[in-house]
């Protein structure tokens, strides 16, 4: 009886901050047994919220002056070489860049992913500061590993940039790793879970210009870092992302004054106006862990449009949708059957067949969501 009378308390509550309920009923009859059932209609949530409101800017997730947002990955010293690393032969000394690994600690969030996602234009940055007098040839062997599959890098060896002696003792630049000359979209789009690699370094001896001396003894040292730099530049294919929780809505002690079984109907409607050139498809089901099933699923009646892009990629207006999530007495029946709740994601790129889009820091998704209550309440 408690409950039942908090859950009418609840409904007058409603009644007086929102004028919303339809049905009148004879107040007489609540001394006695009774059982109603109206219908509340709730301006509930609204909100207008950007990517920089949800993700901020750091070391890893970083905008650019255009505020297109690049995840950034570092990995130091995966090469220190001095001469005492190289094979003692007059023409080629060769050095060898033992095996190692990066892990991208993505692997937590691979085990919750399906589908296919490309990146258009990642790149690596291979920083390095050398005072070798010799050209140095680097041979990297790189090959990435996802959750079902490994993609090598495929890069041709490349020459370094060496120091121009006797004015200049060592030199400090970059070579880039891109689509032109690797095979690094494929790699990055797996995605990975860890990068591995391996090499060689070759100096070639040159003929001893003006007398200087090719080596001062102990001084000459190859030092590399490595910066991953993949811009949200990309298109999703039926990307699906699913996390499963424990069922929040259960009444496992049995002294919550609201039951799931006293609603008949729970209706969210959701307008929204999408700036992201991301559509969406979002569903809940409830899960029974011991029998490996899903007792109920509530899945928005239409999925979330995506915002109409450029020529370039950039979303260039803003797209319209009104969806709603039903939660019937079929879903209520079940919530006390299930341990768990498996949150759904489905996520597509603007196009019929995925386009390329670019995510910028100050896209924009306005919301406006109402919540539409039928409880069923029966006094004793």
């Amino acid at each position: 009886m408690i409950k039942r009378s908090l859950l009418f308390i609840l409904m007058i509550m409603g009644l007086l901050i929102t004028g919303c309920i339809k049905e009148t009923y004879n107040m007489r009859m609540l001394s006695k047994k009774a059982h109603i059932s109206p219908t509340l209609a709730i301006s509930a949530v609204k909100g207008d919220i950007s990517f920089s409101d949800v993700v901020k800017s750091s070391d890893t997730v970083v905008f650019d002056k255009d505020k297109l947002v690049i995840l950034v990955f570092k990995k130091d010293s995966v090469i220190d070489l001095k001469l005492s690393d190289f094979t003692k032969a007059t023409i080629q000394k060769t050095a060898t860049i033992d095996p190692n690994s990066y892990d991208l600690n993505l692997g937590d969030v691979m085990n919750h992913i399906s589908g296919t996602v490309k990146f258009f234009n990642p790149s690596i940055k291979f920083n390095y500061t050398n005072s070798f007098p010799d050209p140095v040839k680097i041979s990297l062997n790189v090959t990435a590993k996802g959750k079902n599959s490994t993609v090598p890098l495929n890069l041709s060896p490349f020459t370094l940039s060496k120091p121009n002696l006797p004015v200049q003792q060592e030199v400090t630049t970059t070579f880039i790793i891109d689509k032109s000359n690797s095979n690094l979209p494929d790699l990055i789009s797996l995605p990975p879970e860890t990068i591995n690699y391996s090499g060689t370094a070759v100096i070639t001896s040159t003929v001893k210009d003006k007398g200087i001396e090719n080596y001062a003894i102990g001084a000459n040292r190859l030092t590399g870092s490595l910066e991953i730099d993949v811009p949200m530049d990309l298109s999703l294919n039926n990307l699906q992302f699913k996390d499963t929780v424990n069922n929040f809505i259960k009444n496992n002690s049995g002294d919550n004054p609201l039951d799931p079984a006293d609603f008949q109907l729970l209706l969210i409607n959701v307008s929204t106006k999408n700036g992201f050139p991301l559509g969406a498809t979002l569903k809940m089901s409830l899960y029974d862990s011991s029998t490996k099933t899903e007792k109920s699923t509530v899945e928005a009646t239409k999925h979330l449009d995506p915002a109409p892009i450029d020529g370039n990629g950039k979303a260039s207006g803003v797209t319209e949708t009104t969806t709603s999530f039903e939660f019937t007495s079929v879903f209520f029946s079940n919530v006390n059957k299930a341990d768990k709740i498996i949150f759904t994601v489905i996520l597509n790129t603007t196009g019929t067949t995925p386009q390329e889009v670019k995510i910028y820091s100050d896209y924009r998704i306005n919301f406006n969501a109402a919540l539409v209550v039928k409880p069923d309440i029966n006094f004793k």
